[in-house]
């Protein structure tokens, strides 16, 4: 018997890969399946976008006079539409992870004592425990963080109408997701970041990011002292002045949801920890997702979730998270996968006009592709890339670099044509490039046989 406290991206893989091993699977879930992505992240931030750009597009082409007139968004309808899709979304959840043969408990509180499980206050007696218990948005330290008309995404349905003025705290990408959202929405958005905004993504996308958000008022390295209210949040007093607001978001990153895990070993931010086959501190007990750490996100918590299954089960079992694509939907999706090495040949390329893409043109607004790979054999090493749909291109890319493929293979590749993608371009580009200077070292290596021939 394995019981799993959790129903996001991380418990659920993890309650399928142990139900359809043949064990028996109880699954805890204090509210719906999905987790925080479905219900206040991923999917969240998928709605309200693709609302966003429905707005940006027409405001554009308003704007270059093929359109008259600019629709309005009707927020409360916004989230309760939204809402209904998510409950759907939550609905197939339930009826895939059923199929597979897990019992689920909703509305259950699931903890851990000293290597004992309660369902409810009750002893839930199992032989292994996954915990998937996720994270929350964290607050920070600030007097009247708690006022009304504060929010953060978790709590973000309660707005009850689109505000004039809202001021988002954080500097990370949540932070430009919501504020391209509000934004394009019409609403005046300011950004409020303690150091510099976006600076865990590649700088030549930061550029890219910018243009999307070029109606956002940024504030960088701002020391919020406190928030201004009586009723409700009236504003926000960082570096001695005071931005006049009605409402606020917080984005300020996440921390694990562990406190109702006692017993086994912790980080300093309240991450469990655990070995490499997800086993924490106590044998049998076991944890995965956003709860161990860093870096929460949903394609990893997914493969921890197998990956603590396999090691329930008995597998052998490791997530290998090297090479894991990175993304951010704003006008465009914003992709990068980091590299392990420093040195490399970087080549950067505009996008091209395509689908999405071509009433931008004359903005110069169609987006870049940067590509970084190993000088002497054409390993792929790093990538960015900002267009209508590079985060298909970065899941294969981010694939091809794990493997070690080069940019010799990929330059035979054939085209779709037309698309938006400027990798494909950037690839050739680069392997030419390549192609050119090896071809100039055999000539002078030549040169210099045939000299010392004579």
């Amino acid at each position: 018997m394995i019981l799993i406290l959790g129903g996001g991206p991380a418990g659920r893989m993890a309650a399928i890969r142990a139900a359809g091993a043949g064990e028996k699977v109880t699954l805890v879930e204090k509210r719906l399946l999905g987790g925080q992505c479905l219900h206040d992240g991923c999917m969240q931030v998928c709605g309200l976008n693709d609302c966003a750009r429905l707005i940006r597009s027409a405001r554009l082409a308003a704007r270059s006079g093929i359109t008259r007139g600019v629709p309005e968004v009707d927020f409360p309808e916004l989230l309760a539409q939204l809402t209904g899709i998510q409950m759907t979304i939550g609905d197939i959840l339930d009826h895939e992870t059923r199929s597979a043969g897990v019992e689920i408990i909703y509305g259950a509180e699931g903890r851990l004592e000293e290597g004992k499980a309660y369902v409810n206050g009750k002893i839930f007696d199992a032989e292994k425990i996954i915990i998937a218990t996720g994270s929350r948005p964290v607050l920070p330290d600030i007097p009247g963080i708690h006022l009304p008309g504060i929010f953060t995404p978790h709590t973000l349905k309660q707005m009850k109408r689109l505000p004039d003025r809202i001021g988002i705290i954080g500097g990370g990408v949540m932070a430009a997701e919501f504020a391209y959202i509000f934004s394009s929405f019409g609403v005046k958005t300011h950004i409020i970041c303690r150091s510099e905004f976006l600076h865990q993504i590649p700088l030549r996308l930061r550029k890219e990011a910018l243009k999307d958000l070029d109606t956002v008022i940024i504030h960088e390295n701002a020391d919020i002292s406190d928030c201004i209210g009586d009723d409700t949040v009236t504003g926000l007093r960082f570096n001695g002045t005071v931005l006049n607001l009605d409402s606020v978001l917080i984005t300020a990153g996440l921390k694990p949801n562990s406190d109702m895990i006692r017993g086994v070993d912790k980080g300093k931010n309240g991450e469990i920890l655990v070995n490499s086959m997800m086993e924490t501190s106590v044998p049998g007990i076991f944890a995965c997702g956003d709860v161990i750490g860093e870096p929460c996100l949903t394609p990893v918590a997914r493969l921890q979730g197998f990956a603590a299954a396999d090691a329930a089960l008995g597998r052998d079992s490791s997530a290998d998270l090297s090479y894991i694509p990175q993304s951010m939907s704003l006008g465009y999706e914003y992709t990068w996968c980091e590299s392990r090495e420093d040195e490399g040949v970087t080549i950067s390329l505009p996008g091209p006009a395509g689908p999405g893409t071509f009433w931008s043109v004359p903005e110069r607004r169609t987006g870049i592709s940067c590509l970084k790979v190993n000088p002497d054999d054409g390993r792929i090493l790093s990538f960015s890339e900002a267009s209508p749909a590079a985060g298909v291109m970065g899941m294969y890319l981010a694939y091809m670099a794990k493997k070690g493929v080069k940019v010799q293979d990929l330059a035979k590749l054939h085209e779709v044509h037309p698309t938006s993608d400027g990798m494909y371009a950037t690839i050739r580009y680069i392997a030419g490039h390549l192609k050119k200077k090896t071809e100039i070292s055999e000539t002078i290596g030549l040169h210099l046989l045939r000299k010392d021939k004579r």
